[in-house]
């Protein structure tokens, strides 16, 4: 008798599972309707194959917004103007050099203390000034480094100057001509900003770009 009952249990058993087995293939399933995070926001789909590459199209634009909403927060850090616009291929002219609302108008990166490491918040500007320079071949470039006036005269000359050059290697790994960038270290010696005190001193460490022939 217990035979006969393990042998009827068996098949209902494995038909069973295999009930639960298709009803998860189902929830899992991508055209089944699910809801897709990219990014901030939530994309239902309709569960529907032919709306498979709206989905997509959908997403891809999130994404796409997004990383346009990052580099516009990261070039309000670096050049403190909230009406900066990051120069894209089209706004990459001479033209730029002398628009208020162009990224390229923006000609000083600020150093921490000590240090001649590029702040992350300035590679936009770095890199677009560098594809300036690759798309105009004839474009000149002075790249002058400053110091605070901590240190000794030599000591600031020499941290000014590296200031100056690792703005150059930058630009350089963007197509900018090394023959196109002269660097100089002044120091101390040209303070933007009068006075003591980190208030004054963090203007005063930095690289100014300024174009000799525009």
């Amino acid at each position: 008798m217990n035979t006969l009952k393990t042998k009827l249990l068996i098949p209902i058993t494995i038909g069973f599972f295999t009930l639960v087995g298709c009803s998860q293939q189902v929830q899992n399933d991508p055209d089944a309707g699910v809801a897709v995070n990219a990014g901030e926001a939530v994309i239902n789909s309709s569960g529907k194959g032919a709306n498979r590459g709206s989905k997509k199209s959908n997403i891809r634009s999130t994404v796409s917004s997004n990383v346009r909403n990052n580099q516009s927060r990261a070039v309000k850090r670096g050049g403190g103007a909230a009406n900066i616009n990051r120069a894209d291929g089209s706004d990459l002219t001479l033209a730029g050099l002398k628009d208020p609302n162009n990224l390229l108008s923006q000609r000083i990166i600020y150093f921490d203390y000590d240090k001649a490491a590029i702040r992350p918040e300035f590679m936009v500007l770095i890199n677009t000034h560098a594809k300036l320079l690759a798309k105009y071949p004839q474009l000149r470039m002075t790249l002058g480094g400053h110091a605070d006036e901590r240190g000794s005269r030599e000591y600031n000359v020499a941290l000014s100057e590296n200031r100056a050059k690792s703005v150059k290697r930058i630009m350089g790994t963007q197509g900018a001509r090394a023959s196109q960038i002269r660097t100089v270290g002044y120091g101390e010696e040209v303070p933007i900003v009068a006075g003591k005190g980190e208030r004054s001193w963090q203007k005063n460490r930095r690289v100014e770009i300024k174009y000799d022939n525009y």
